[in-house]
Protein backbone atom coordinates (compact mmCIF):
# COMPACT_ATOMS: atom_id res chain seq x y z
CA UNK A 1 0.00 0.00 0.00
CA UNK A 2 1.48 3.40 -0.98
CA UNK A 3 1.85 6.34 1.38
CA UNK A 4 -1.22 8.17 0.06
CA UNK A 5 -3.38 5.09 0.60
CA UNK A 6 -1.99 4.64 4.11
CA UNK A 7 -2.68 8.29 4.89
CA UNK A 8 -6.26 8.04 3.63
CA UNK A 9 -6.78 4.87 5.63
CA UNK A 10 -5.49 6.62 8.73
CA UNK A 11 -7.86 9.54 8.20
CA UNK A 12 -10.77 7.14 7.75
CA UNK A 13 -9.93 5.37 11.02
CA UNK A 14 -9.59 8.69 12.85
CA UNK A 15 -12.96 9.86 11.47
CA UNK A 16 -14.60 6.59 12.52
CA UNK A 17 -13.19 6.88 16.04
CA UNK A 18 -14.46 10.47 16.26
CA UNK A 19 -17.95 9.33 15.26
CA UNK A 20 -17.84 6.55 17.84
CA UNK A 21 -16.82 9.04 20.53
CA UNK A 22 -19.64 11.38 19.55
CA UNK A 23 -22.14 8.53 19.53
CA UNK A 24 -20.99 7.38 22.97
CA UNK A 25 -21.38 10.89 24.40
CA UNK A 26 -24.58 10.96 26.40
CA UNK A 27 -26.96 13.81 25.58
CA UNK A 28 -29.38 14.14 28.45
CA UNK A 29 -32.42 16.31 29.11
CA UNK A 30 -32.10 17.80 32.58
CA UNK A 31 -35.71 19.01 32.77
CA UNK A 32 -38.30 16.55 33.99
CA UNK A 33 -41.71 17.04 32.33
CA UNK A 34 -40.46 19.92 30.16
CA UNK A 35 -43.97 20.51 28.75
CA UNK A 36 -45.50 20.86 32.26
CA UNK A 37 -48.15 18.23 31.49
CA UNK A 38 -48.20 16.67 34.96
CA UNK A 39 -49.16 19.93 36.65
CA UNK A 40 -47.57 21.58 39.68
CA UNK A 41 -46.90 21.41 43.37
CA UNK A 42 -48.36 24.75 44.50
CA UNK A 43 -46.33 26.49 47.20
CA UNK A 44 -47.53 28.90 49.84
CA UNK A 45 -46.92 32.61 49.30
CA UNK A 46 -44.35 33.17 52.07
CA UNK A 47 -41.12 34.14 50.28
CA UNK A 48 -38.10 31.88 50.43
CA UNK A 49 -39.87 28.87 51.93
CA UNK A 50 -40.87 25.64 50.21
CA UNK A 51 -44.14 25.18 52.08
CA UNK A 52 -46.44 22.97 50.01
CA UNK A 53 -50.06 24.04 49.74
CA UNK A 54 -51.47 21.41 47.35
CA UNK A 55 -51.17 19.80 43.93
CA UNK A 56 -52.53 21.34 40.72
CA UNK A 57 -53.33 18.59 38.26
CA UNK A 58 -52.34 18.92 34.61
CA UNK A 59 -53.65 17.27 31.43
CA UNK A 60 -51.51 14.18 32.21
CA UNK A 61 -52.65 12.62 35.47
CA UNK A 62 -50.42 9.54 35.17
CA UNK A 63 -47.42 10.90 37.06
CA UNK A 64 -46.55 13.20 39.92
CA UNK A 65 -45.71 16.84 39.18
CA UNK A 66 -42.04 17.57 38.51
CA UNK A 67 -42.43 21.33 38.94
CA UNK A 68 -43.17 23.57 41.90
CA UNK A 69 -45.30 26.66 41.29
CA UNK A 70 -44.08 29.52 43.47
CA UNK A 71 -46.26 32.56 44.16
CA UNK A 72 -44.04 34.55 46.49
CA UNK A 73 -45.69 37.55 48.19
CA UNK A 74 -49.04 37.05 46.48
CA UNK A 75 -52.13 38.30 48.29
CA UNK A 76 -54.20 35.75 46.34
CA UNK A 77 -52.55 32.40 47.14
CA UNK A 78 -55.63 30.16 46.81
CA UNK A 79 -56.52 28.59 43.47
CA UNK A 80 -59.60 26.47 42.63
CA UNK A 81 -59.54 22.83 43.70
CA UNK A 82 -60.29 21.71 40.15
CA UNK A 83 -59.22 23.41 36.93
CA UNK A 84 -61.41 24.78 34.21
CA UNK A 85 -61.14 22.34 31.29
CA UNK A 86 -61.00 23.96 27.87
CA UNK A 87 -62.27 22.34 24.63
CA UNK A 88 -58.75 21.85 23.20
CA UNK A 89 -57.61 19.82 26.22
CA UNK A 90 -55.97 22.66 28.16
CA UNK A 91 -56.60 23.17 31.87
CA UNK A 92 -56.80 26.57 33.53
CA UNK A 93 -56.58 27.80 37.12
CA UNK A 94 -57.48 31.41 37.91
CA UNK A 95 -58.06 33.82 40.78
CA UNK A 96 -58.06 37.65 40.86
CA UNK A 97 -54.26 37.80 41.07
CA UNK A 98 -53.11 35.15 38.62
CA UNK A 99 -53.93 32.69 35.83
CA UNK A 100 -52.08 29.43 35.17
CA UNK A 101 -53.00 27.53 31.98
CA UNK A 102 -51.44 24.28 30.78
CA UNK A 103 -52.04 23.38 27.14
CA UNK A 104 -51.25 20.24 25.17
CA UNK A 105 -47.90 20.31 23.32
CA UNK A 106 -48.24 21.31 19.69
CA UNK A 107 -51.54 23.15 20.21
CA UNK A 108 -52.18 26.87 20.17
CA UNK A 109 -52.30 26.93 23.98
CA UNK A 110 -49.27 24.69 24.58
CA UNK A 111 -47.32 24.43 26.81
CA UNK A 112 -47.76 26.92 29.68
CA UNK A 113 -49.23 30.40 30.16
CA UNK A 114 -48.58 32.43 33.31
CA UNK A 115 -50.47 35.65 33.99
CA UNK A 116 -50.10 38.06 36.92
CA UNK A 117 -52.66 40.74 37.66
CA UNK A 118 -50.58 43.08 39.79
CA UNK A 119 -53.48 45.54 39.88
CA UNK A 120 -55.25 43.01 42.12
CA UNK A 121 -52.09 42.36 44.14
CA UNK A 122 -51.09 45.97 44.88
CA UNK A 123 -54.35 47.84 44.40
CA UNK A 124 -53.71 51.48 43.48
CA UNK A 125 -50.65 51.97 45.70
CA UNK A 126 -47.29 51.36 43.99
CA UNK A 127 -44.85 49.40 46.14
CA UNK A 128 -42.25 51.35 48.07
CA UNK A 129 -38.52 50.70 48.24
CA UNK A 130 -37.91 47.63 50.41
CA UNK A 131 -41.42 46.21 50.03
CA UNK A 132 -41.71 42.62 48.70
CA UNK A 133 -42.93 42.08 45.17
CA UNK A 134 -45.08 39.47 43.48
CA UNK A 135 -43.57 36.40 41.79
CA UNK A 136 -45.23 33.68 39.73
CA UNK A 137 -42.75 31.10 38.54
CA UNK A 138 -42.14 27.41 38.07
CA UNK A 139 -39.08 25.69 39.50
CA UNK A 140 -37.45 22.29 39.83
CA UNK A 141 -34.18 20.80 41.04
CA UNK A 142 -32.16 18.62 38.67
CA UNK A 143 -31.47 14.93 39.28
CA UNK A 144 -27.76 14.03 39.28
CA UNK A 145 -26.49 16.81 36.98
CA UNK A 146 -22.91 16.54 35.66
CA UNK A 147 -20.20 18.97 36.72
CA UNK A 148 -19.30 21.88 34.49
CA UNK A 149 -15.89 20.24 33.94
CA UNK A 150 -17.60 17.17 32.44
CA UNK A 151 -19.74 19.08 29.95
CA UNK A 152 -19.14 19.61 26.25
CA UNK A 153 -22.41 21.45 25.70
CA UNK A 154 -25.39 22.77 27.66
CA UNK A 155 -28.07 23.75 25.17
CA UNK A 156 -31.04 25.88 26.18
CA UNK A 157 -34.11 25.92 23.96
CA UNK A 158 -37.38 27.73 24.63
CA UNK A 159 -40.13 29.60 22.82
CA UNK A 160 -41.80 32.56 24.54
CA UNK A 161 -44.65 34.87 23.49
CA UNK A 162 -45.86 37.94 25.36
CA UNK A 163 -49.65 38.07 25.27
CA UNK A 164 -49.98 41.40 27.04
CA UNK A 165 -48.21 43.74 29.44
CA UNK A 166 -50.14 46.77 30.67
CA UNK A 167 -49.08 49.42 33.17
CA UNK A 168 -52.33 49.82 35.09
CA UNK A 169 -51.36 52.63 37.46
CA UNK A 170 -48.84 55.08 35.99
CA UNK A 171 -49.05 57.46 38.95
CA UNK A 172 -45.90 57.10 41.05
CA UNK A 173 -44.28 54.76 38.54
CA UNK A 174 -40.49 54.63 38.85
CA UNK A 175 -38.51 52.40 36.42
CA UNK A 176 -35.90 51.81 39.12
CA UNK A 177 -38.49 50.36 41.50
CA UNK A 178 -41.43 49.21 39.36
CA UNK A 179 -41.22 46.76 36.46
CA UNK A 180 -42.52 43.55 34.91
CA UNK A 181 -39.90 40.95 34.10
CA UNK A 182 -40.02 37.39 32.79
CA UNK A 183 -36.83 35.41 32.88
CA UNK A 184 -35.16 32.05 33.27
CA UNK A 185 -32.79 31.44 36.14
CA UNK A 186 -30.45 28.49 36.59
CA UNK A 187 -28.48 27.89 39.76
CA UNK A 188 -24.81 26.88 39.59
CA UNK A 189 -23.94 25.19 42.89
CA UNK A 190 -20.81 23.89 44.58
CA UNK A 191 -21.73 20.22 45.08
CA UNK A 192 -18.27 18.93 46.03
CA UNK A 193 -18.74 16.97 49.27
CA UNK A 194 -16.24 18.16 51.85
CA UNK A 195 -15.53 21.44 50.06
CA UNK A 196 -15.53 24.50 52.36
CA UNK A 197 -17.83 26.16 49.84
CA UNK A 198 -20.28 23.26 49.59
CA UNK A 199 -23.82 24.56 49.00
CA UNK A 200 -22.78 28.02 47.78
CA UNK A 201 -24.22 28.98 44.40
CA UNK A 202 -24.86 31.75 41.92
CA UNK A 203 -27.92 32.78 39.94
CA UNK A 204 -27.51 32.57 36.16
CA UNK A 205 -30.23 34.52 34.37
CA UNK A 206 -31.59 34.55 30.81
CA UNK A 207 -33.99 37.48 30.23
CA UNK A 208 -37.18 36.85 28.26
CA UNK A 209 -39.02 40.17 28.77
CA UNK A 210 -38.59 43.45 30.62
CA UNK A 211 -41.07 46.29 30.14
CA UNK A 212 -38.24 48.86 30.34
CA UNK A 213 -36.11 47.60 27.43
CA UNK A 214 -36.88 45.91 24.12
CA UNK A 215 -33.75 43.80 24.57
CA UNK A 216 -32.89 43.74 28.29
CA UNK A 217 -29.35 44.55 29.39
CA UNK A 218 -27.17 42.22 31.43
CA UNK A 219 -26.81 42.42 35.20
CA UNK A 220 -23.88 41.27 37.34
CA UNK A 221 -24.12 42.01 41.06
CA UNK A 222 -25.02 40.58 44.44
CA UNK A 223 -28.63 39.59 45.07
CA UNK A 224 -30.18 42.34 47.17
CA UNK A 225 -32.94 39.96 48.25
CA UNK A 226 -32.83 37.08 50.71
CA UNK A 227 -30.06 34.91 49.22
CA UNK A 228 -27.22 37.50 48.97
CA UNK A 229 -25.64 35.29 46.30
CA UNK A 230 -24.12 36.58 43.07
CA UNK A 231 -26.43 37.17 40.09
CA UNK A 232 -25.09 36.88 36.55
CA UNK A 233 -27.81 37.75 34.05
CA UNK A 234 -27.08 37.70 30.34
CA UNK A 235 -28.02 40.50 28.00
CA UNK A 236 -30.89 39.44 25.74
CA UNK A 237 -28.60 39.97 22.74
CA UNK A 238 -26.43 37.10 24.01
CA UNK A 239 -29.19 34.67 23.06
CA UNK A 240 -31.54 36.37 20.55
CA UNK A 241 -32.06 39.38 18.31
CA UNK A 242 -35.88 39.19 18.69
CA UNK A 243 -37.90 41.24 21.17
CA UNK A 244 -40.88 39.94 23.13
CA UNK A 245 -42.28 43.50 22.96
CA UNK A 246 -43.49 42.73 19.41
CA UNK A 247 -45.92 40.07 20.69
CA UNK A 248 -44.52 37.38 18.40
CA UNK A 249 -42.85 34.11 19.32
CA UNK A 250 -39.24 34.58 20.42
CA UNK A 251 -37.14 31.44 20.07
CA UNK A 252 -33.90 30.84 21.95
CA UNK A 253 -31.49 28.05 20.95
CA UNK A 254 -28.11 28.56 22.59
CA UNK A 255 -25.19 26.56 24.00
CA UNK A 256 -24.82 28.11 27.46
CA UNK A 257 -21.69 26.26 28.54
CA UNK A 258 -19.13 29.01 27.74
CA UNK A 259 -21.40 31.56 29.43
CA UNK A 260 -21.91 29.39 32.52
CA UNK A 261 -18.16 29.11 32.94
CA UNK A 262 -17.74 32.83 32.34
CA UNK A 263 -20.34 33.51 35.06
CA UNK A 264 -18.28 31.55 37.58
CA UNK A 265 -15.10 33.35 36.58
CA UNK A 266 -16.76 36.76 37.03
CA UNK A 267 -18.14 35.69 40.43
CA UNK A 268 -14.67 34.53 41.52
CA UNK A 269 -13.10 37.79 40.35
CA UNK A 270 -15.57 39.71 42.53
CA UNK A 271 -14.94 37.69 45.67
CA UNK A 272 -17.90 35.27 45.50
CA UNK A 273 -17.65 31.46 45.72
CA UNK A 274 -14.01 31.95 46.63
CA UNK A 275 -13.70 28.64 48.54
CA UNK A 276 -13.40 26.78 45.23
CA UNK A 277 -12.34 27.93 41.76
CA UNK A 278 -12.49 24.48 40.18
CA UNK A 279 -15.16 23.88 37.51
CA UNK A 280 -15.31 20.23 38.61
CA UNK A 281 -16.87 21.28 41.93
CA UNK A 282 -19.83 23.06 40.31
CA UNK A 283 -23.04 21.66 38.86
CA UNK A 284 -26.32 23.05 37.60
CA UNK A 285 -28.70 22.85 40.53
CA UNK A 286 -32.12 23.74 39.17
CA UNK A 287 -34.24 25.83 36.81
CA UNK A 288 -36.76 28.64 37.36
CA UNK A 289 -38.92 30.37 34.74
CA UNK A 290 -41.64 32.95 35.25
CA UNK A 291 -42.62 36.43 36.35
CA UNK A 292 -41.34 38.99 38.83
CA UNK A 293 -43.70 41.97 38.89
CA UNK A 294 -42.69 44.77 41.28
CA UNK A 295 -44.81 47.30 39.35
CA UNK A 296 -48.58 47.59 38.87
CA UNK A 297 -48.64 45.71 35.58
CA UNK A 298 -51.12 43.13 34.36
CA UNK A 299 -49.10 40.64 32.32
CA UNK A 300 -49.51 37.33 30.52
CA UNK A 301 -46.97 35.23 28.63
CA UNK A 302 -46.75 31.76 27.12
CA UNK A 303 -43.75 29.40 26.95
CA UNK A 304 -43.34 26.20 24.97
CA UNK A 305 -40.71 23.59 24.07
CA UNK A 306 -38.54 24.32 27.09
CA UNK A 307 -35.41 22.17 27.04
CA UNK A 308 -32.02 22.08 28.75
CA UNK A 309 -29.88 19.29 27.28
CA UNK A 310 -26.34 18.53 28.35
CA UNK A 311 -23.72 16.66 26.35
CA UNK A 312 -21.10 14.96 28.50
Amino acid sequence: MNRIALSLAGLAIAWSLTQLNLASSAERELLRDPHFQRGFILLEAAPGKRAVQRTLEGPDKAGKPAWDLAQWSSKHPTLPDLPEKLPNGAVRYANPGKVVAIGLPGTEDGDLSLAVNASAEYGTHPREEGDPWVHLLTQQEFDNPPSLAELRECRLRIGMRLKHSRLVTPEGYSPARHAAQMQIFLTISNRKTGSPGYGQYLWFGVPLYDNRERLPSGFKAQDRGDTKMFIYTLAATDVTSESAHDGKWVTIDKDLLPLLREALQVAWSRGFLKDSTDFADYRLGGAFVGWEVPGIFDVDAQVRDFSLKVLE
